[in-house]
């Protein structure tokens, strides 16, 4: 399949926008990566289709109870650019799974992980999430 180090460095990129554009409070920061179309599954089971619903949610999240946050989206330590997982099942469709979390306003640390699944297409100019899928971490 040849070379993908760009590619993963594109969708790398991509992750590290959305946890900038979290870190502001950035609900349409935050869409921009997701496809018109995207399926986005929050931790809780809530279900949305499309970027500008992504966005409405994620605004009203911001303004109330995720003020103030930071989000880890890649790596399972603070700092890691490693995703879990990342392969490419086409040239033109990844699959990403990190494990990361939301640390609240005045928090030091995050008090639970989570598994994201992104599913990325790229129109071989940019890649987008089509797909998202976030489960929370359950206690052993």
């Amino acid at each position: 399949m040849g070379d993908r180090s760009a590619d993963r460095a594109a969708i790398l990129d991509l992750a590290g926008a959305m946890e900038e554009a979290w870190r502001r409070g950035d609900a349409a920061g935050f869409a921009a990566p997701f496809t018109d179309d995207a399926s986005f599954v929050a931790w809780n089971g809530a279900h949305g289709y499309g970027r500008q619903a992504i966005e409405d949610a994620h605004r009203s999240l911001f303004a109330g109870p995720l003020a103030g946050s930071r989000m880890e989206l890649v790596g399972q330590d603070t700092g890691s650019r490693t995703p879990a997982s990342l392969r490419f099942v086409r040239p033109d469709v990844a699959i990403m799974v990190t494990v990361g979390a939301v640390t609240l306003a005045g928090q030091h640390d995050a008090d639970h992980q989570a598994v994201q699944t992104f599913v990325l297409t790229s129109d071989h100019q940019r890649w987008q999430v089509a797909a998202f899928h976030n489960t929370r971490r359950q206690p052993e």
